[in-house]
């Protein structure tokens, strides 16, 4: 949930902008741009009550580029074009996942269904991702409940702790982990069939959604961005 003197923004525009920062990373003319990009992404995140989770995030990739800047003056070999390539990639990803995190820790799942049923959006696509948005909180629960566990049998779970047993460590994390997930996935289809997710009559919600100025100011602001992409590609 976002916090309490944070901007409400319509869902639809939320996932406009996400997708149209996709575009912009791709038309991105450099790291340059991208730095900006991720600073804009930073200002969202204030804008939403997540100020903690963008400078965390910020301070994670001015690190990355820190790194790959540093290594760009130093001749590993064929090395250099592997760290070059992942570095390529974090440049590209974090501004979008940025974005990404503030968006869906911000909203909740019945507001994107409401946006989506707005939308018209086929069932086959709201309610798998239904299903996956209650998903992911489910089993990083059943995750600290394992860590648990296996903390008391003193089994460690680490990288250090694979290396040292592997055999138990896999036969303690990740075979429970695989059960529960399966379980978790059965139970939230019935909990979502028994809330009436196939039901065709129109979706409602008591959180009112529309659009609003502050929708129209991140619209103006993500057009302003993927039009300076875009130019800036074509100047190159």
């Amino acid at each position: 949930m976002s916090g309490p003197l944070s901007v409400r923004l319509d869902p639809r525009t939320k996932l406009a902008l996400l997708f149209v920062w996709a575009l912009a990373v791709l038309f991105s003319p450099g790291l340059p741009f991208e730095a900006g990009m991720m600073a804009l992404a930073v200002v969202f995140g204030a804008l939403c009550g997540k100020m903690r989770l963008s400078i965390a995030m910020f301070a994670l990739y001015c690190a990355a580029m820190g790194i790959a800047i540093a290594l760009v003056q130093v001749n590993l070999g064929i090395f250099s074009t592997l760290f070059n390539s992942f570095f390529l990639l974090v440049r590209k990803v974090f501004p979008c996942g940025l974005l990404a995190a503030i968006i869906v820790s911000t909203t909740q799942v019945n507001e994107f269904m409401s946006a989506f049923s707005k939308m018209r959006c086929p069932r086959e696509v709201t309610i798998p991702f239904a299903v996956m948005m209650r998903y992911v909180p489910a089993i990083r629960e059943d995750w600290g409940y394992i860590k648990d566990a296996m903390r008391m049998r003193g089994v460690s779970p680490t990288l250090g702790g694979f290396l040292r047993r592997p055999g138990l460590t896999v036969e303690c994390l990740y075979v429970p982990l695989m059960m529960n997930a399966l379980n978790v996935a059965d139970e939230l289809s019935c909990a979502s069939v028994a809330r009436g997710i196939e039901n065709p009559a129109p979706r409602t919600c008591y959180l009112h959604i529309e659009f609003g100025i502050a929708d129209a100011a991140v619209a103006v602001v993500a057009a302003a961005v993927l039009a300076t992409a875009i130019v800036l590609r074509g100047l190159a």
